[in-house]
C-alpha cells in the first residue's frame, strides 16, 4: 500500500511527535512522515513504487519508547462478517461456496479459529453486506458485522483510553502518596505517634523505613512508564519530558535510600529523607497527565458529535412482489444502517435523521435541517430530485430517497476524514516551538546541575547563615532540592501542544460551521489574508445564468434555424452560459427546459451533426454545424478568428454590458450572425460580505473572463474597486502571482487607510474549473461547496454553503484560532522563564521560600492543562454578525373595513 496511518500511544511533548517522526522516516521506504501529537495518529507515505512494512513501522515506534497499531482503513467494497455456527472444515467451505454464489462478490476468506469469520471483497454497486448475511443465514448460520470493523471505522478519540490509563495509575499512586504524605507531614504533630519516629536501627526511625516500603512501589510500578520512556528516549539521542521526571524522582527516591544506609552504617544523626518528594511528584505528575488528556479528548468534541448523527438504523423499502408497475407498492423493515447499500430505497420519518446520502425520489416536499453539518440555521426546502445528505433532520414531511453514498463514501465520513488529515498537517508556526522542545530538555538539565552546583559553591564558601537551612537539611540536601524543583518545574509539553490542541478546536469548530479546513497550513496562512480575489460566475454571482433576450443581426438566418445551430455547438461544452443557452432553447423549440442531458436535448430537438471541436477556455468555442462554420463566444473569440464585427453591433453588445450583462456573440461562415444576452443574478450578501472584509483590512478584488464593462458594473453593485476582466484561467493565476509579490500596498482599517510595506497574503474564492489553476496559485483557496470537485481538491478551505459569507466566518476564525496560539505560547513562555528561576532560589534570599519539588511539578503538570484548556475556549466561537443582504421598505395605507373603522396595512417590498 502506498500510505498508512498508525495509533501511537505514550507521546506527551513535541519532542515525542519529532522522536516518531525521524525513527519512521528512517524505514526503509518510506517517503514522507506527518506526526499528530494531539490526535496520536502518524501517517506514513510510501516512496513511490514501494509498499510499506507495517511490521517495520511499529517495531520502529515500539523501539523508540512508544505503542503503535495499525489504523485499519474500511474500504466500502470490503466487509468482515463474525459467522457462527461452524464447527468444522465442511462448514467452512459451506460458507465460502454460499458467499462465492453471490452476485458482485469478487473475493471471499473465511477462517474457522479463532473466532469464525469472513472477510469479503464485493463491488457496491451490486451487492452488499445486507445480502452476504442473508446468504449466510439461508445456509443455516448467523452473520454480523464485526464490532471492531465498526470500531476501526472511526476510532476517533484515544485520548479517551488514554485519560483511562492515567487515571487508573493516578488512584494508584495516590493509594501510596497520602500515607507517606500523612507519615512526613501529619503524625509527627501528633502525641500518640511519636514512637513511629524514635530510633529503631541507628537513630533510623520506623516512619522512615514505612515511607520507604510506601514510595518503592509508586518508584517503580506506577513510575515505571516515565523511567522506560526516558531510557529509549535516551538510546534514540533525544530527550523529553519522562527523562526531567524520572531523573527528578530517582535522585529524590535514591538519595533517601543512600541517607538511610549511610545513617545506619556510621551511626551519623539521619536528618530527614525525601521519599514524599519522589511519590507526590509521580502522583501530580500523573494527575495533571490525566486532566491533560480529558482535555485533550475535549478538542475533538465538534467531530465525535458529527459522527453521532448518523442514525443507528433505516427503514428499508422492497418492492412487493406480483404488483402492478403502474402503482409500486413496498414492504417496510428496519434495518441497521451499517446494512443499507448503494441503490436501495429509504423511507425516513418526520423528525427522523436521514441514514445515507441520497436523492429525494417520492414526497410532496420537505425542510430538512442541516445546521450541524452546514451551519445553516434555518431548515432547507427539498423537493423531488434534490439530493439530501446523511446525518440531517427531516423536519417536514415524509418522503422516500435513494441511497447514492453509504459508509465511508457519505458526506459525514469525508468532512471528518478531510479534518483529520487537517490534524495532521502542521502549521508553519508550530516549527518554531518543535525546535525549541528538541534543546529544551538537555538546557533544563544544565540549569538544574548548574543551580544545585551554584547553591552548593554558595552554602560551602560559607555566602549563606546556617539559619536559611530547614530543619533536618544540610547544605548539600538543601542545594540538591532547588535542583529537583529546576527539573521538575520546566514544561515542554505546554509548548508542544499549544498548536495542535488549538488547531484541532478550530477545524472542528469550522467543520460543524460548514467550513472544512484542509490544514493547518492554509489555517495560519487565512489569519493573514490582506488581498481576497473573487471570481465572478458562480462565485459573487448565484451561478445560476439566464438568457433574457437573443438577437439575431442577418436578415436571412431563420430563427428557428439560428437557435438548433447554437444549441447544436453548446451542447459540445459544459460551460455555465452554455448550459443557460441550451436550457433557453429548450424552452423555444422544445417546450421543456429542465432536461441537461445533452444527447437527449439532440434527439429531442434533431440537431445537426457536429464536427472538429474547438473549445478555447475563456473565450468560447468554434466547430462545424452541418458544415457551416460556428464561433460562439467573447468577443476577443471572434477578434482572434479576424471576425469583423460591424459597429452598431458594438453599440447593442456595450449597452447589453453596461446593464451587467454578459453578451455571448454568435459568429456563422466568418460573418457575424447573433447574440445572446445572459444575466446572473448578484449574490444578495455579496456587498454586505465585501464591506465586511474591508472592515477586516482585507482588500477586494475581481478576476474574471467576463467583457471589461460586464465586470465593472457586477464590480460597482458589490463595492469592489479593483477589476481585472478578459482574464483567461492560466491568466486567472498569473494574476494571483501578481498580486502575491512584494509591494507598497494600501490596507484599509475602518476607514483608516495605512500605508505599509509587506508581502501581500492573497486568497482567491472560486468555483469552477477554469478556477483551480487560481485556487491552486492563491496563498489560500477557497471552494464553493457547490463547485466543481476539481476546484475543491485545489482549495485549502471548502465552504458546505454557497453563501459568501462563511469566506468572512473563515477568514475571521483562522484569525481568532491564530490568535489563540500566540496566547498559549506567550503562557508556555512565560511559564517557563518565570518558573525556573523561582525555583532555582532567586528569591530564596529574600523571602526565605522554598517551594518543595513536589509543588514545582504540580505546577508543570497543570501548565500544560492550562494551555489545553485556553484552546478549548475556541469551541466557543461565534460567527461574525451577519451582514445585508437587502433593504425591506414599506409602504402603510389606511383602509375602512366592512364596520366603517379604519385600519392602517403595511405592505412590505
Amino acid at each position: 500500500r502506498g500510505t498508512t496511518t498508525l495509533r501511537v500511544t505514550g507521546m506527551t511533548c513535541s519532542a515525542c511527535a519529532a522522536t516518531v517522526e525521524r525513527v519512521l522516516k528512517a524505514v526503509l521506504g518510506v517517503n514522507r512522515v506527518a506526526v499528530s501529537l494531539t490526535t496520536g495518529n502518524a501517517a506514513v507515505e510510501a516512496e513511490h513504487g514501494r509498499s510499506i512494512n507495517v511490521a517495520a513501522l511499529v517495531h520502529a515506534i515500539v523501539d523508540a519508547g512508544f505503542d503503535a497499531e495499525e489504523v485499519k482503513v474500511v474500504e466500502q467494497s470490503k466487509v468482515k462478517l463474525l459467522v457462527s455456527g461452524m464447527t468444522c472444515s465442511a462448514c467452512t467451505g459451506a460458507v465460502d461456496r454460499i458467499l462465492h454464489s453471490v452476485a458482485g462478490v469478487e473475493a471471499v476468506s473465511v477462517a474457522l479459529l479463532p473466532e469464525g469469520s469472513a472477510e469479503v471483497r464485493f463491488n457496491p454497486d451490486l451487492t452488499g453486506p445486507r445480502v452476504l448475511i442473508e446468504a449466510i443465514e439461508d445456509a443455516g448460520f448467523d452473520a454480523i458485522i464485526s464490532s471492531a470493523e465498526n470500531a476501526n471505522q472511526r476510532k476517533l478519540n484515544p485520548s479517551a483510553s488514554e485519560a483511562a490509563r492515567y487515571r487508573a495509575l493516578f488512584w494508584t499512586s495516590l493509594a501510596f502518596t497520602l500515607p507517606t504524605f500523612a507519615l512526613n507531614m501529619i503524625l509527627p504533630h501528633l502525641g500518640m505517634f511519636t514512637w513511629i519516629y524514635s530510633g529503631i536501627i541507628n537513630k533510623v526511625s520506623l516512619a522512615s523505613f514505612l515511607k520507604w516500603g510506601l514510595a518503592t512501589p509508586v518508584q517503580f510500578v506506577v513510575g515505571a512508564r516515565f523511567h522506560t520512556g526516558a531510557y529509549k528516549s535516551l538510546k534514540n539521542g533525544t530527550a523529553n519530558m519522562d527523562v526531567l521526571v524520572s531523573l527528578a524522582t530517582n535522585v529524590a527516591y535514591f538519595t533517601s535510600v543512600y541517607l538511610i544506609f549511610h545513617c545506619i552504617l556510621t551511626g551519623h544523626s539521619f536528618g530527614r529523607d525525601f521519599f514524599e518528594t519522589s511519590t507526590m511528584l509521580i502522583t501530580f505528575i500523573l494527575l495533571g497527565k490525566y486532566l491533560e488528556s480529558t482535555a485533550k479528548g475535549q478538542t475533538s468534541e465538534a467531530i465525535t458529535k458529527l459522527l453521532d448523527l448518523t442514525p443507528s438504523t433505516a427503514i428499508l423499502l422492497k418492492t412487493i412482489p406480483g404488483c402492478d408497475a403502474a402503482h409500486i407498492e413496498y414492504s417496510e423493515e428496519t434495518i441497521s444502517s451499517t446494512l443499507i447499500h448503494r441503490g436501495d430505497l429509504l423511507k425516513v420519518l418526520p423528525g427522523s435523521r436521514i441514514a445515507a446520502d441520497g436523492v429525494m425520489t417520492e414526497g410532496s416536499g420537505t425542510h430538512i435541517d442541516e445546521s450541524m453539518i452546514t451551519g445553516e440555521s434555518l431548515p432547507v426546502n427539498k423537493k423531488v430530485g434534490d439530493t439530501v445528505v446523511g446525518g440531517t433532520v427531516n423536519s417536514g414531511s415524509a418522503f422516500v430517497m435513494r441511497a447514492v453514498r453509504v459508509g465511508a463514501d457519505a458526506s459525514l465520513s469525508q468532512i471528518v476524514k478531510l479534518v483529520e488529515n487537517a490534524q495532521l498537517a502542521k502549521a508553519p508556526i508550530q516549527a518554531v516551538a518543535d525546535r525549541i522542545s528538541g534543546v529544551f530538555v538537555p538546557v533544563v538539565v544544565l540549569l538544574a546541575v548548574a543551580t544545585w552546583i551554584a547553591w552548593y559553591v554558595v552554602g560551602a564558601a560559607g555566602c549563606f547563615p546556617d539559619s536559611w537551612l530547614p530543619a533536618g537539611e544540610s547544605k548539600p540536601i538543601f542545594a540538591m532540592m532547588f535542583g529537583i524543583a529546576v527539573l521538575v518545574t520546566a514544561c515542554p509539553c505546554a509548548l508542544g501542544l499549544a498548536t495542535p490542541t488549538a488547531v484541532m478546536v478550530g477545524t472542528g469548530v469550522g467543520a460543524s460551521n460548514g467550513i472544512l479546513i484542509k490544514g493547518a497550513d492554509g489555517l495560519e496562512r487565512a489569519g493573514h489574508v490582506t488581498i481576497l480575489v473573487f471570481d465572478k460566475t458562480g462565485t459573487l454571482t448565484k451561478g445560476n445564468p439566464t438568457v433574457v433576450d437573443f438577437k439575431i443581426f442577418q436578415s436571412h438566418v431563420l430563427e428557428d434555424q439560428f437557435l438548433r445551430t447554437v444549441a447544436a455547438a453548446e451542447s459540445q461544452s459544459e460551460h455555465p452560459l452554455a448550459r443557460a443557452i441550451m436550457k433557453f432553447v429548450r424552452s423555444k423549440l422544445g417546450g421543456y427546459a429542465d432536461s441537461d442531458d445533452a444527447s437527449h436535448t439532440q434527439h429531442r430537438l434533431h440537431l445537426p451533426q457536429v464536427d472538429e471541436v474547438d473549445i478555447i477556455p475563456g473565450e468560447g468555442l468554434r466547430c462545424l454545424v452541418g458544415g457551416i462554420k460556428i464561433a460562439v463566444g467573447n468577443k476577443k473569440l471572434l477578434d482572434d478568428a479576424e471576425i469583423s464585427i460591424p459597429k452598431e453591433v458594438l453599440t447593442y453588445v456595450g449597452q447589453v454590458q453596461r446593464d451587467a450583462r454578459t453578451c455571448v456573440l454568435v459568429a456563422m461562415n466568418g460573418e457575424i450572425a447573433g447574440s445572446f444576452a445572459i444575466t446572473d443574478p448578484i449574490r444578495p450578501e455579496a456587498a454586505g460580505v465585501v464591506a465586511a472584509l474591508s472592515r477586516m483590512g482585507v482588500q477586494s478584488h475581481l478576476v474574471t473572463g467576463d467583457n471589461w464593462q460586464t465586470a465593472r458594473a457586477i464590480a460597482a453593485e458589490c463595492g469592489i474597486v479593483s477589476v481585472h476582466a478578459e482574464v483567461s484561467p492560466a491568466g486567472k493565476a498569473a494574476k494571483i502571482e501578481e498580486l502575491k509579490a512584494p509591494l507598497v500596498m494600501n490596507s484599509l482599517r475602518g476607514k483608516v487607510a495605512v500605508a505599509r510595506r509587506g508581502i501581500p497574503v492573497v486568497a482567491m474564492v472560486g468555483d469552477g474549473i477554469n478556477d483551480a489553476p487560481a485556487l491552486a496559485a492563491a496563498d489560500v483557496g477557497i471552494a464553493i461547496g457547490a463547485g466543481t470537485d476539481i476546484a475543491i481538491e485545489a482549495a485549502d478551505f471548502v465552504l458546505m454553503r454557497s453563501d459568501l459569507e462563511d469566506v468572512v466566518a473563515a477568514i475571521d476564525l483562522s484569525r481568532k484560532t491564530f490568535r489563540q496560539i500566540r496566547y498559549n505560547y506567550v503562557w508556555a513562555m512565560g511559564y517557563n522563564l518565570l518558573a525556573i528561576p523561582l525555583a532555582g532560589g532567586v528569591l530564596y534570599p529574600r523571602t526565605k521560600i522554598q517551594a518543595p519539588p513536589w509543588v514545582a511539578g504540580a505546577a508543570m503538570a497543570f501548565s500544560s492543562v492550562s494551555v489545553v484548556c485556553s484552546s478549548l475556549s475556541l469551541r466557543y466561537y461565534k460567527r461574525p454578525q451577519r451582514v445585508l443582504r437587502g433593504i425591506i421598505s414599506a409602504k402603510t395605507t389606511t383602509v375602512t373595513n366592512s364596520e366603517g373603522s379604519q385600519l392602517e396595512m403595511t405592505q412590505a417590498r
